[in-house]
């Protein structure tokens, strides 16, 4: 017999016949935990049916999304689908009306975020102005110290982002122009500075850019990037002999804020609304800040991560957004469809040289404009060139300039193309409207959202094919096929007193274009530059 330390004896062989009970309780307890989940995961617990909601985030935060969702579907009422959705797709997934169009959106900047809402023609709706923060920085491996991002803007061989992918490509333009507020730099030395780092990013940018690669490039060639602390940090964590440092002007850096944004249709807003709620609590909980120190975020004061930054200041947002919009197009790469008349009026004269001659010349010295990243394809256009009942024909798909070419690059195809087009092809009247139409699609259909796509239409005539649709029916049908997620511009050069202008005009009207009249070579040339400057301007009035 045993005495127990609270008095009560027992006997020592009962030890054995308790085992077996011992075991059935604690089997028993186990069992009940693992149903009091289920319960509270599937209603009892006061949940009712669990919702499940699609979010977007940008590449750069999206794992970090992951693992936040995952701690407020363990404590909320809802799970989450998340995929990784770059800022250029977005405004497709937005208008999308499928089961892939997300009901929250996390983007990398109130910045992007404001210019995707704009172009889907949404309300803003933020959930939480930020999740986390990362400060804009310059890395590289022989920085000098830094005074402004106008200074850093001019860095000889510096890679940024697109400005369609990610705000790193907007975030020196966004500083700059708080140095311009505080009057610490001019403002002629701002433009002076965009003009130069559009040619000079146009010009470098690669095709498969992103902030990984522009890192790696930065680590292997020694040249500066723009990218943020995070990358930074987390690619310094996968390249620990990196001789990468980073660096930020004196004046201050620019922030990244990663909103959180409802954009769910009326039929889910409640629902979507509650989840980027549950999903803002897992963010603020002491667990989502781990998560974010862990993957190199600050939380959105700015806070738990890193050295303490100086934050500029840029000032009235709707300023911002205009001179944004005026860098973006700058910014943004070229894709066009080259639209040539090869009619046979093109034979007839146009000063010393023919009207064929006059728009060869002066379309291969206007391709000499456009940067190396420009994607182009070559048509031409005339009643039945490309076949009965079809007045277009392809001679070039579309491919960057710069892509090589059994003739050198995609460039040196187009010249030598254009001049023989124009002395091989010329012939019969003019079908312009289905041609037109014909190109609008085409362009539509291939949209790469990380360009500016367009038609440029270039004809000394007016639409002869009895057959084709009229001027009426293709405006309706330019207004019809009109998408907010994938715009396309009609932008068209009337060749000669000949052309039909007012026609032309009513098309690039009707989709946003421009339209113009060229009488001479020096016309055409013109025209090229004037477009581009035209597409600015426009910008800076939305």
């Amino acid at each position: 017999m045993a005495q127990s330390g609270d008095g009560f004896e027992f006997e020592n062989s009962g030890a054995g016949r308790r085992r077996p009970l011992q075991i059935a309780l604690a089997t028993l307890l186990v069992i009940i935990a693992v149903a009091g989940v289920i319960l509270w995961r599937t209603g009892a617990g006061g949940c009712g049916e669990r919702t499940s909601v699609r979010v977007a985030a940008d590449p750069t935060i999206v794992g970090t999304v992951r693992s936040l969702t995952g701690i407020a579907a363990d404590n909320g009422c809802h799970d989450y689908e998340v995929d990784e959705v770059a800022g250029a797709a977005v405004p497709g997934r937005l208008t999308s009306g499928d089961d892939k169009s997300p009901e929250l959106w996390v983007a990398d900047s109130q910045t992007q975020a404001r210019r995707v809402i704009t172009q889907v023609r949404k309300a803003p709706d933020y959930v939480a102005e930020s999740l986390a923060s990362s400060p804009t920085v310059v890395a590289g491996t022989g920085l000098k110290s830094l005074t402004s991002w106008v200074e850093v803007m001019k860095l000889p061989d510096m890679r940024m982002g697109s400005p369609m992918e990610t705000s790193t490509g907007d975030a020196p333009i966004t500083g700059a122009l708080a140095e311009v507020k505080a009057g610490r730099v001019k403002q002629d030395d701002l433009t002076q500075a965009l003009s130069i780092l559009a040619i000079q990013q146009n010009n470098a940018r690669p095709a498969n850019d992103s902030e990984a690669t522009r890192l790696n490039l930065a680590n292997v060639e020694g040249i500066p990037v723009v990218t943020t602390e995070q990358q930074f940090s987390q690619f310094q964590r996968r390249h620990p002999d990196s001789k990468l440092k980073s660096a930020i002007p004196a004046d201050g850096t620019v922030m990244l804020d990663y909103p959180l944004l409802n954009t769910a249709g009326r039929g889910t807003k409640d629902a979507a609304a509650a989840a980027g709620k549950e999903l803002v609590a897992a963010a603020t909980s002491e667990e989502g800040r781990k998560v974010l120190r862990d993957s190199s975020f600050r939380n959105p004061d700015g806070t738990g991560f890193g050295d303490e930054v100086t934050v500029l200041d840029s000032g009235d947002a709707k300023l911002v957004d205009k001179t944004l919009r005026q860098w973006q197009v700058l910014g943004i790469p070229i894709r066009t469809t080259l639209m040539v008349d090869t009619s046979g009026s093109m034979r007839e004269s146009a000063g010393t040289s023919t009207r064929a001659q006059l728009l060869a010349d002066a379309s291969t010295q206007g391709l000499m404009l456009f940067p190396n990243n420009t994607q182009a394809s070559l048509w031409i256009f005339g009643i039945n060139k490309g076949g009965p009942d079809q007045d277009w024909k392809e001679l070039l798909p579309s491919r960057r300039l710069d892509a090589a070419s059994s003739r050198g690059t995609h460039r040196d195809d187009f010249r030598a193309e254009l001049k023989r087009a124009m002395a091989e092809d010329l012939g019969g009247g003019t079908g312009l409207y289905d041609s037109i139409l014909a190109a609008y699609k085409s362009v539509q259909a291939g949209y790469d959202p990380t360009y500016s796509n367009s038609v440029i239409v270039m004809t000394d005539g007016r639409n002869e094919d009895a057959n084709s649709v009229s001027l009426d029916e293709l405006l309706a049908t330019l207004k019809e096929l009109e998408d907010p997620a994938r715009p396309v511009l009609v932008l068209t050069i009337g060749i000669s007193g000949d052309a039909d202008a007012d026609a032309l005009r009513k098309v690039a009207e009707a989709t946003g274009g421009s339209s113009y009249v060229a009488e001479t070579a020096a016309d055409i040339q013109s025209v090229f530059v004037n477009a581009i400057a035209a597409r600015v301007k426009a910008a800076g009035q939305g």
